[in-house]
């Protein structure tokens, strides 16, 4: 026969819809290899195809509790590596006639027809016409319900076409792997002239770029329909003996973990896909080392990283104990998707060989970028509480979580990715309630606080590919994103994946486990579980180290577990010192509106203090607090402006001590309509500046989150400037006072009279530490610590007392207090003439005082007219 036409029949035979040809041709000379000599051809049909086929085993690598009897894991994944099942199936007599017509062609193949056509162009065309034949149409929309399952009718027709649409398929992925390898073996020689070698290169190349689009191709449709069986398989090994009532519950659970195992599958597909995209990419130079040679230079996004993709599964062993109350099955059906994940990443994943050469220098593009482990963000506190709420409480992933978990999820996705993109280490603590706001973070820990298995992005799929090129575009392009493929809500988990993976190193171990493995028959029959004398370490399968849980324990213990500063055997002490210094406020307000001396120019702005700060208690630790109105950074932004606004109203306050003394001058010495005038213009200059200050921080941080830094930088920069302007008035006030004291001695003028007693002193000096405002200076400075987050609770407390010892030190003293109490006893007692205050005019006051002073046991003989 001529070859030509000889090649048309076996194109035919190639071309057939179904493998019943192929099974018939090699149950044929499968037969005969005992019985007769084989020709040429039928030689080469044996090792070509019916050998790696039909007499080709598998061997399925598992976790010994997987497959430990009674595994319903082991008969599944046997039942679907079964391709010689349909050997002994009879044939109709159309089917026959044709298998005999390409028998005969094959044996009249010479041996170098038999190599030509069936060791390359078979081998090659099994590949690409799967992708057109092996799929089963018409069951995109296939839903499994129970009368669908429960009806064999039903089932068992879908069940067939897929699971042999499936076995094909493998046949097909083992088959094209030694057609890669002959395109392999096809390099150019060194010995061609360069402009022929690059021709030959790039010709090479796009070769294997087909090479792996077809494979890509076939993975994804392997992959759609093991989604599509995985239900009715799981039913035949497990579920028909489910009762009718539970069943539906089954179905669901099935479905869902069904969704897992596809959603790990399908990064397999998309990097596939992206390294026959990047392979066009590859270029080729003349080696400067090596004269006569030359460098296969690769991308970073090559074909090596997809050994980063897990090569086993562990939802048996992470989710099984969790899903058990709700599903007594969770633990055969997370087996069985870690079995099937495990045999199709093998021999589905793993059909192409490497880009590898003897001939040529192949050079991978580095990526510059340091260890990562020591990095810090400053993130959302409530994020971070979510990502360690689900590592320590996990769900279930067959649970049906709430529409608002969901959604919440999400958003923590997106700010944290916002967070990250911020790339700030750290965000100023303008109150102690911006302390709960935000908190600074490891960046490997929040990496792997959200790729865990149990963190919030279990449902992204994982691509190595987009992740390294997502956090290549983060790390090296500071200000622009556009070159990220993941959108706004993936992002985290793309990026994290990377860093975790490359750059974490420390952070992470590859944890050995022991691996059992099973001998699986092209007849569907399998052999006893064995123990693996070797095991695997997968790159993507990660385990945290002792340094990582160390540093998950910290932040959780240390931070986010006082993040609402909510100690339980506290919280009546705090509520209690919230009461007293809220009362005694408003009772040191009322006793400055009360007692007339009090009412002058230095005593109306340090009751507008007063009232300052009665304002930021009612909002921080009443109406957000208790209340929770209104939102956390609205109150942090008032907070902060109340804070800046008592400084201010300090500044002003101290500048009037400093003009009192440079102008010798009382404050009582100025007249009610000078008072109200002066005092007027001081509060016109305080909320001036205090104003701008104010709209600068809340503009930058309503308008655009990116200026948090920004935001609490301007009012730090306030509220410091204020205090510095404070020590400065009264540094003046304490230089004035030791100026005039040696300008004294220098005249020699001496004086009985001291400056006061030790506990006039002790007031002053308290006072003084008061009126500078240092003290909110080092609190807020304090805040800035990470890690102390219970002591910064102790501090918020101790705060609270600040409304007591503002009424001791400024109420409780010799000139005020005496004032108050007989101002008190004159109300209660009209009648009572309280001692001094039954002298008419201050002259006669004056007079008995100096006479009280020298003879202390007279009384005034004077009596009112």
């Amino acid at each position: 026969m001529h070859p030509g036409g000889v090649a048309a029949s076996l194109l035919v035979l190639m071309a057939a819809n179904d493998t019943v040809l192929f099974d018939c041709v090699c149950k044929h000379i499968l037969g005969d290899l005992n019985q007769r000599r084989l020709s040429s051809g039928e030689i080469q049909m044996s090792w070509t195809y019916c050998m790696q086929v039909y007499r080709n085993v598998y061997a399925l690598l598992e976790t010994c509790e997987t497959l430990k009897p009674p595994s319903v894991a082991l008969p599944a994944v046997a039942q679907l590596a079964a391709v010689g099942a349909g050997l002994d199936l009879p044939l109709p007599a159309e089917q026959e006639e044709k298998c005999t017509a390409a028998l005969a062609e094959i044996r009249d193949l010479t041996v170098i027809q038999a190599w030509q056509l069936l060791n390359k162009d078979l081998q090659c065309r099994l590949t690409t016409d799967c992708i057109d034949s092996c799929p089963v149409h018409g069951l995109d929309e296939m839903e499994w319900n129970l009368e669908t399952l429960t009806t064999d009718h039903l089932r068992h027709p879908i069940l067939s076409q897929l699971v042999h649409a499936v076995r094909r398929i493998t046949v097909a992925m083992i088959i094209g792997k030694n057609c890669h390898l002959q395109h392999t073996y096809n390099y150019p020689q060194l010995s061609l002239k360069e402009s022929e070698f690059q021709n030959g290169t790039t010709a090479y190349l796009e070769q294997l770029s087909n090479d792996w689009r077809n494979a890509a191709q076939l993975l994804s449709i392997g992959v759609s329909h093991l989604s599509q069986l995985f239900v009715p398989l799981a039913f035949e090994h497990t579920g028909n003996h489910t009762s009718n009532q539970r069943l539906h519950v089954w179905i669901k659970n099935m479905e869902r973990v069904r969704d897992m195992v596809h959603t790990k599958l399908s990064g397999l597909v998309h990097d596939m896909q992206s390294v026959s995209e990047n392979i066009a990419n590859y270029t080729v130079e003349v080696d400067k080392d090596r004269p006569g040679n030359y460098v296969l230079r690769r991308p970073l996004l090559n074909e090596g990283l997809l050994d980063y993709h897990e090569q086993y599964l562990f939802f048996r062993g992470e989710f099984s104990a969790l899903c058990k109350e709700q599903e007594p099955k969770a633990s055969q059906m997370f087996a069985l998707a870690d079995a099937l994940y495990s045999f199709y990443r093998a021999y589905w994943f793993n059909s192409l060989q490497y880009l590898s050469s003897a001939e040529i220098r192949i050079i991978d593009e580095e990526w510059q970028l340091e260890d990562r482990s020591n990095a810090t963000l400053s993130v959302d506190t409530d994020c971070m509480q979510l990502l360690a709420d689900v590592l320590d409480h996990p769900t279930c992933p067959l649970e049906d979580l709430p529409p608002e978990t969901i959604k919440r999820r999400e958003q923590c996705r997106v700010q944290l990715w916002t967070d990250m993109m911020r790339r700030s280490p750290h965000i100023p603590v303008t109150s102690y309630l911006a302390y709960t706001q935000r908190t600074n973070v490891n960046l490997c820990l929040l990496a792997w606080m959200a790729v865990n298995s149990f963190g919030i992005c279990h449902d992204v799929p994982f691509s190595i590919m987009q992740s390294v090129q997502d956090a290549r575009c983060y790390f090296d392009n500071l200000h622009d994103q556009s070159c990220l493929e993941s959108n706004a809500t993936d992002a985290i988990c793309s990026v994290s994946r990377a860093i975790v993976l490359l750059k974490c190193r420390d952070f992470s171990f590859r944890k050995p486990f022991d691996l059992c493995r099973v001998v699986l028959f092209p007849d569907g029959s399998y052999s006893p579980v064995s123990n693996s004398k070797w095991f695997d370490r997968p790159k993507g399968y990660l385990k945290p180290t002792e340094r990582t849980l160390n540093f998950k324990d910290s932040l959780n213990n240390a931070t986010l577990k006082y993040k609402d500063f909510k100690i339980e055997s506290l919280q009546p002490l705090e509520n209690s010192f919230i009461a007293v210094n809220i009362f005694f406020r408003f009772l040191t307000a009322g006793i400055y509106m009360y007692l007339p001396h009090l009412r002058n120019l230095p005593g109306m702005i340090f009751l507008l203090f007063q009232v300052t700060g009665v304002i930021q208690i009612l909002c921080s630790e009443v109406m957000y607090r208790m209340v929770g109105v209104p939102d956390l950074p609205t109150t942090i932004l008032i907070d902060s402006a109340l804070t800046l606004l008592s400084c201010i109203w300090l500044n002003a306050f101290c500048y009037q001590m400093y003009a009192c003394i440079r102008h010798l001058r009382l404050p009582n010495d100025l007249l009610p309509a000078e008072a109200r005038k002066v005092f007027c213009r001081q509060v016109l200059y305080a909320l001036i500046p205090w104003s701008l200050v104010c709209a600068a921080s809340s503009t930058l941080e309503t308008m655009n989150k990116d200026y948090i830094f920004h935001s609490r930088i301007i009012i730090l920069a306030g509220i410091s400037l204020s205090i510095a302007s404070n020590l400065v008035l009264l540094g003046l006030v304490g230089f004035m006072y030791l100026r005039t004291k040696k300008s004294m001695r220098q005249l020699e003028i001496f004086s009985k009279n001291k400056l006061g007693s030790k506990k006039q002193l002790l007031y002053l000096s308290v006072k003084t530490v008061m009126l500078s405002g240092i003290c909110i200076l080092i609190r807020i400075g304090f805040h800035q610590a990470q890690g102390v987050a219970q002591f910064v609770y102790y501090v918020h407390i101790a705060s609270m007392a600040q409304g007591p010892l503002l009424f001791v030190f400024f109420i409780c003293n010799d000139t005020t207090l005496p004032v108050f109490k007989r101002r008190m006893l004159a109300l209660w007692r009209p009648d009572v003439v309280s001692p001094g205050e039954e002298l008419c005019s201050s002259a006669e006051r004056n007079l008995a005082k100096r006479n009280n002073e020298q003879a202390p046991a007279a009384e005034s003989s004077l009596n009112c007219p």
